[in-house]
């Protein structure tokens, strides 16, 4: 009886001991695990000879398709007796899109060198039309010389013997892939840096030729420095913009990205398209693909003027909200980079023509990424291309025209990882996730037996307490009949 009464005694430590142990065990645990999951993803994430990140970068397993949507122009004749533009969107044309990357050479452990260049190809099951159609679409050429500088006379003879036009007819095929034009073939003389090629087309000479050298960091040293660009073309820093911080190549070349995102993270990459440096914040937790993802995009602010102003990236007052002036990279050609139809743009813009609806679910500039290794599962790379016209009293096709920033084309570059890497990458968020659980259940299992041994050190505490007090008032008690008896 006595050792029933022992064993029921010993548990209660025992309890105490087991959960003290379970959390320290888990405390450990947790931290020996997490130590070796960052270092067989930072081992992973290396750039080396052979590595699993080398083989991404020179053949990203993911399937790219880049989708353009045209702007029909309807009223051509209206438009340049001042009338607003009317646009009928056209598309998507989408074409396949193969990167052909080239590494030149190792330049010391942490950094490396590669050229790429890009290739596209026709999908006609994936478009919406034929490369024959024919559109109205902005003579660029034309525009392109009428904006340089020192040459509005040479322009003006030039376009009067060529019998230029504002608004001209082509096929989709052309403007891809490029027509002939009298003024590209001078243009391409007096401009060889930016006008590659005497046809003009919206590729600009970059279907198929190596037009970007980077020098990255490969990540040996520092995982979360894998994919920053050193330099791109060359350069280390632009000359295009008015501030050191404008001008500044920072973030990854698009193909890394820094492991370990959270929600407050701002990841920034630099575009050749957009001339500068940008970064993504974070929109909401998604899951793709059984991946569970942070979705980032354009922060609706990247492109407002008083930014734009502060940070360097226009010349004394910008246009407005939500268009960005790039002509200084591009030769003096009034080009704007914006969001799809206007997307968090003044609504100046959108009222000064017809046909434009602007749409956050599918104009936004959107990324998804599996948080744990920063690698893009999928994503939307989404601008649109403007020109800036405006009345020209000495150029017969500008003078009665309304100042009006003209969309002519947008696209969407989307990016989807193969099935078997989307695999592999829920596979390893599984193990973190279960890291993390696994220590937090020990932790709480032991949280709870401390607290029910304690429970029940506490209660029996309180029993012997009550029985001694009840012992003793029962012998207070006794005492006191003893002494009535004597009394008796």
């Amino acid at each position: 009886m006595e050792k029933k009464k022992v064993s029921k005694k010993n548990w209660i430590p025992v309890a105490s001991f087991v959960g003290f142990l379970f959390i320290m065990t888990s405390i450990v645990g947790y931290y020996f695990s997490n130590y070796i999951i960052h270092f067989r993803l930072s081992e992973n994430l290396k750039i080396e000879n052979n590595s699993k990140a080398f083989e991404f970068l020179l053949n990203p397993p993911a399937a790219i398709y880049r989708k353009y949507y045209f702007f029909d122009v309807q009223n051509s004749v209206e438009v340049l007796n001042g009338k607003k533009p009317i646009l009928i969107e056209k598309g998507p044309y989408t074409y396949r899109v193969e990167w052909h990357r080239k590494i030149e050479n190792f330049l010391d452990k942490d950094k490396l060198n590669y050229s790429q260049s890009t290739k596209i190809y026709f999908e006609p099951s994936l478009s919406k039309g034929n490369q024959s159609d024919v559109i109205t679409f902005l003579n660029i050429p034309a525009i392109g010389m009428i904006n340089k500088k020192n040459m509005e006379t040479i322009a003006v003879f030039l376009m009067e013997h060529f019998d230029t036009e504002l608004f001209i007819k082509r096929t989709i095929k052309e403007l891809i892939s490029g027509y002939d034009d009298p003024l590209m073939d001078l243009a391409s003389d007096y401009m060889p840096d930016i006008i590659k090629g005497e046809k003009f087309n919206l590729m600009n000479g970059k279907n198929g030729t190596e037009w970007q050298k980077f020098v990255i960091n490969s990540g040996v040293y520092d995982p979360l420095n894998v994919g920053k660009i050193v330099s791109w073309n060359g350069l280390k820093k632009l000359n295009y913009w008015n501030s050191e911080k404008a001008n500044q190549i920072s973030g990854t070349d698009g193909t890394f990205y820094p492991p370990y995102l959270n929600r407050s993270s701002i990841i920034e990459s630099y575009s050749p398209e957009m001339c500068r440096s940008y970064g993504l914040q974070y929109l909401r937790d998604n899951q793709i693909n059984g991946v569970k993802t942070y979705d980032f995009h354009f922060p609706s602010d990247l492109f407002s003027a008083s930014k734009l102003e502060q940070e360097g990236f226009c010349d004394g007052k910008c246009l407005g909200n939500g268009v960005l002036n790039i002509s200084n990279c591009y030769g003096g050609v009034s080009g704007f980079i914006s969001q799809p139809h206007f997307l968090n743009a003044d609504e100046k813009f959108i009222q000064s023509i017809n046909g434009l609806e602007p749409n956050k679910e599918i104009h936004d500039f959107l990324i998804h990424f599996e948080p744990t290794t920063g690698v893009p599962v999928a994503g939307n790379v989404r601008l649109q291309i403007n020109f800036y016209l405006e009345p020209n009293q000495d150029i017969d096709l500008l003078k009665n025209i309304q100042p009006v920033l003209l969309p002519v084309i947008w696209f969407d570059e989307e990016i989807k990882l193969d099935l078997q890497t989307t695999e592999e990458l829920s596979k390893v968020a599984f193990y973190v996730r279960l890291v993390t659980i696994i220590p937090v259940s020990m932790v709480s299992t032991g949280i709870l037996l401390i607290l029910v041994s304690s429970f029940f050190l506490l209660r029996n505490s309180r029993n012997q307490l009550n029985n001694k007090n009840a012992k003793k008032k029962i012998y207070l008690a006794e005492e006191a009949r003893l002494f009535t008896n004597e009394q008796n």
